[in-house]
């Protein structure tokens, strides 16, 4: 399906799909969430991602570092593709642009990150840390972006400000790019995972109309099969 605008992604906390059986679209390769630019986003990355968060949701949890309770399978996936998305369009854009990730830069702000990294359990470690460089990549990426539009170097006060001056540098771009993504994820805008209906027909029980909310009530999420749901 191609669409036409895009939101920023979130950045995925530390805190993949439930039991959508529909098929990805027709001209989708075999096994793919998205294709960006014919760059494919595996539907296995999302999970082992989505995997990932649900682990550091427990674990913070279990800590006392946040509060205990369970969040769809379906939400945590949706967030892990919008990222992964987010990291391929900045890579591309930043590609045309022919802005180049700094390695300083990356290191420093994948450091920041990585003790978060290393509290996971160590089966995710590897996949985490090269998607969280990526993370680090696109994010000097786009901060080059945000000082070539204002003239402004980055210090403590002004990085995300500099960051959001590149999305918006990034935003006219995205009207061009060719993306499809598996309407198992929702999608809506370019692909944006989320905001679309993933369901075949339209929500007509209470149960079916609590699944389509943004923040599904905590009495249904605690009545989800276990597959469904983190936490």
């Amino acid at each position: 399906m191609r669409t036409r605008s895009v939101r920023r992604a979130p950045l995925v906390a530390l805190a993949a799909v439930g039991a959508l059986t529909l098929g990805g679209c027709g001209s989708l390769p075999p096994g793919s969430a998205s294709v960006i630019e014919g760059t494919t986003i595996s539907r296995s990355d999302v999970n082992e991602l989505a995997d990932a968060q649900c682990a550091g949701i427990k674990e913070a949890a279990e800590s006392g570092q946040a509060e205990a309770g369970a969040t769809p399978r379906k939400e945590l996936v949706q967030q892990a593709l919008a990222l992964l998305m987010d990291i391929e369009l900045t890579r591309q854009y930043g590609e045309s642009e022919g802005v180049d990730p700094r390695p300083q830069e990356v290191a420093a702000a994948f450091g920041q990150i990585k003790p978060l990294l290393e509290s996971l359990p160590e089966k995710y470690h590897t996949f985490m840390f090269d998607t969280f460089k990526t993370w680090a990549a696109s994010r000097d990426v786009l901060t080059q972006l945000g000082v070539q539009a204002t003239g402004q170097q980055p210090d403590a006060n002004n990085a995300e400000a500099l960051i959001n001056a590149g999305y918006q540098q990034r935003e006219p771009w995205l009207k061009t790019v060719d993306i499809e993504t598996d309407p198992r994820y929702g999608p809506t805008g370019i692909g944006w995972p989320g905001q679309g209906d993933p369901s075949v027909s339209k929500a007509s029980s209470s149960f079916a109309k609590d699944a389509a909310k943004d923040q599904p009530d905590p009495g249904w999420v605690s009545a989800l099969p276990s597959a469904q749901k983190c936490g």
